[in-house]
């Protein structure tokens, strides 16, 4: 069984802000995706892609390792634009895959829950303050609203199935930047043979050379899934952010 799970963010122009009683968390959050959003298309990286074929005990049985020259992108469909994302390969695995690996794509975004398009479509917790390895972080459970629009789509049979999730987002107090999002399935999608899908994706701050302020971008994304015979482990890590310029130029000639 091949199982494609892609998260597709489709963004509208932004929307209002929530009334600032009991809402400036998500308000802020709101305010960092925006920025993320924008942050992301100019810069490109490494994502290191780790597919893992697992045992029912949860052994590695097959391991390879990708390298890509990665980059999001916008797609605009309608009045709609659509995350999609560039990949070229840099490194090749070493061993031929021989068994059905899981493919996952989008999850670098997956932060954009947070995004004013998506504050219908979940229910948010009051936040909690927490200490996270030392530093003071905002915690806030969510949970998608059923028949509400979702981000995630898992592709099987040519057929796409939205996904709805529930878990935890910690979120800096200061600036509104999403850190850490962890979430899984909200309820059985066994119908199709899931039994079980989790995610987990970090971002971390990186600073550019000659630039002021922090940046907040991908640093891992850790997806499982399990089915009733078979299981799997991706892990999608981003590294060597750099900023990319495209130059275009025009030469008029003379004329003689």
């Amino acid at each position: 069984m091949k199982l494609l799970l892609l998260f597709l963010a489709i963004l509208p122009a932004a929307g209002a802000d929530l009334p600032v009683a009991n809402g400036d968390l998500l308000r802020l959050a709101a305010k960092s995706v925006a920025g993320f959003w924008d942050e992301l298309q100019a810069v490109n990286c490494v994502e290191t892609v780790d597919q893992q074929k697992l045992n029912p005990n949860g052994k590695s049985m097959f391991r390879q390792q990708t390298d890509f020259d990665y980059l999001a992108i916008l797609q605009l469909t309608g009045n709609d634009l659509i995350v999609d994302e560039s990949r070229t390969m840099v490194r090749a695995p070493e061993h031929e895959n021989k068994l059905p690996l899981l493919i996952t794509n989008g999850f670098s975004t997956f932060e954009l829950i947070f995004h004013p398009f998506y504050r219908g479509a979940y229910e948010f917790s009051a936040p909690e303050a927490v200490q996270v390895e030392g530093r003071p972080l905002l915690q806030i459970a969510f949970r998608h609203v059923h028949g509400a629009r979702s981000p995630s789509v898992i592709k099987l049979r040519a057929r796409e199935y939205p996904v709805e999730w529930q878990g935890t987002a910690w979120i800096d107090p200061a600036s509104g930047a999403v850190v850490r999002v962890s979430a899984a399935l909200m309820g059985s999608m066994e119908d199709i043979g899931l039994k079980s899908l989790t995610a987990d994706v970090r971002y971390a701050r990186v600073d550019f050379k000659g630039e002021q302020g922090a940046h907040w971008l991908p640093s891992t994304a850790v997806i499982e899934v399990e089915t009733p015979h078979q299981r799997w482990r991706n892990t999608h890590s981003f590294s060597q952010y750099r900023h990319f310029s495209v130059d275009v130029k025009s030469e008029v000639g003379s004329s003689k």
